[in-house]
Parts: structure tokens; sequence; C-alpha cells
């Protein structure tokens, strides 16, 4: 809805039936009149306090209609002053409840972006150099040992099929992986002081 569609609705919403605003307000011509003089100013007056030019209109029907229940509204002897310190009151009213909804501190969904399951750069940087700390160790382990640690790591074989594969016992697997794991500790040690 363009802005001059919502001030035509909304003056058109404050042009009650006579015989509501007389029960409220004495002279319904009046009160329009001062709504037509002062929906500018009070308009302003909320644009600056807003940022937003649905709030402030919002604002300003919220004050027409809190004035409507005023019957001696027209009676007064500052009107301005008390219409402009009414609208004071709605502004400090709105702020008020936009702090205990939380106003300001909510996220629009729409513009949020969803967070990748990809790693990050810093995290595949590490990644690769902890790679390639773990290659220059296994390529310093003896071959016997070097051996062992991809057969039972890489390829999942067991210390009994590994010591087949290789024709040597069960007890000299476990050994050479101890030694091999020993040295991946080491490491691991001295990178992460």
């Amino acid at each position: 809805m363009t802005l001059g569609r919502q001030k035509r609705a909304v003056s058109n919403a404050f042009e009650p039936c006579q015989t509501d605003v007389q029960g409220r307000i004495g002279d319904p011509a009046a009160f329009d009149a001062l709504v037509r003089r002062l929906r500018s100013p009070l308009m302003r007056f909320f644009m600056r306090r807003t940022a937003s030019p649905t709030d402030a209109e919002e604002m300003v029907q919220d004050l027409f209609v809190r004035l409507l229940r005023r019957a001696d509204l027209l009676t007064l002897e500052n009107v301005d002053g008390y219409v402009f310190e009414a609208a004071a009151n709605v502004a400090r009213d709105r702020g008020r409840h936009d702090l205990a909804r939380g106003g300001g501190r909510h996220v629009d969904i729409e513009t949020l972006a969803a967070e990748s399951e990809e790693p990050g750069a810093e995290r595949i940087v590490a990644g690769r150099q902890r790679l390639n700390r773990t290659l220059a160790v296994l390529d310093a382990l003896p071959p016997r040992a070097r051996d062992v640690v991809i057969l039972r790591r890489f390829e999942n074989l067991t210390y009994g099929e590994i010591a087949d594969r290789l024709g040597i016992s069960v007890s000299a697997v476990e050994k050479h992986m101890v030694r091999a794991m020993s040295a991946l500790r080491r490491d691991q040690g001295r990178t992460t002081d």
C-alpha cells in the first residue's frame, strides 16, 4: 500500500459516525480540523523518533485514538501543547514496549546466511600441516615400523594379519606399533607446546 493510500485510509478511519464522536467530543468538525492540522507535524515528530514511516503512522493513529477518549480536549487552553505532550508519551510507551519485546535485537531470518558445513580456511591449512608432520614422522620411522602402521591404520588389518603378511611375530608387530605411536605422540606434543 502506498503512503498516499495509507494516509487516505487513516483519515477515513478518523471519520467516525457523528453519534460516536459527539458522545466523546463536543464538536466532531473541530476534532476533524485538529486532525487535519496536526497530522503532518505529528508525522514529522514521530519520524524523528523512529526510522519507519509505518511505525510513525501507527503512532499518529494511536495518539488520535487516545485523544478521542478525552471529552474535554477541545476546551483545553493549549490543545496543541497537550497533543504534543501526549505524542511524547506515545513515543515513550512505544520505546518501552519495544525494549520489553526485544525490539531491535531480533534478526530477520531472511537475512541470515546459513553456515557452511565446509571447514574454514584456517582449519584446512591446520589439517594439511598436521598431515604433513605425520607423514614426515612416518617417513622417519624404520621401514618395518612404517609398514606396520600403514597396514594397521590405513588398511585396518589385525595384528595377526599384519604378522602373517610381513612374516614376523604378533609381539614384533606390537613393538613396532608402540614405537611408531610414541614417535607420533612426541611430534604431537612438540606442535601443541
